[in-house]
């Protein structure tokens, strides 16, 4: 697999929030998120490359902050998608650097990221419209409610998804 892959989510992790808000300090963490996220996918080291994420989210986040618009839902889902599909070619960089690669094996894995791609898409698309409906129907005052509500349940989700289960012995 080349690396030149990789460089399309760089781009769009990097560049969505220079477009968004493209002051100085945003740019600056740019640059630092594109030079980690760089390094890692050439030495096929996965954690540069989520320094880099972690380092582009930063950029976001205050690019959106610094910026007077509006949240932008379409642009968040895409920068989210595009990190997780950076991490996953770092991850698989990280694991298959110097085997040679069956195309059956290319095939399952690109298979299971366009997979995981859709599902994360059709999520954003359902909660983007559910969220739009929601607004429409909840009273300004219990938006915020329902909205802590929702941050709990991520909250105890991503918990439960962390959890490692390990099958019983028997003595």
């Amino acid at each position: 697999m080349t690396r030149s892959w990789a460089a399309l989510p760089i781009i769009v992790i990097v560049g969505l929030p220079v477009w968004t808000a493209p002051s100085a300090p945003v740019m600056l963490i740019a640059a630092a998120a594109s030079l980690f996220c760089t390094l890692g996918i050439l030495r096929c080291a996965l954690a540069p490359v989520t320094i880099g994420g972690a380092f582009a989210m930063i950029g976001y986040a205050l690019a959106l902050w610094s910026a007077d618009t509006g949240v932008d839902v379409i642009g968040a889902s895409v920068f989210g998608i595009a990190l997780l599909v950076l991490l996953n070619l770092g991850e698989f960089a990280r694991r298959w650097h110097g085997a040679e690669t069956a195309i059956e094996v290319m095939r399952t894995q690109l298979a299971y990221w366009f997979g995981r791609t859709a599902i994360a898409a059709a999520a954003a698309a359902v909660l983007i419209l559910f969220g739009t409906a929601l607004a429409v129907f909840v009273p300004a005052g219990g938006r915020a409610i329902v909205a802590g509500f929702g941050a709990l349940i991520a909250f105890v989700t991503a918990l439960a998804a962390g959890i490692v289960r390990r099958p019983q012995r028997d003595a």
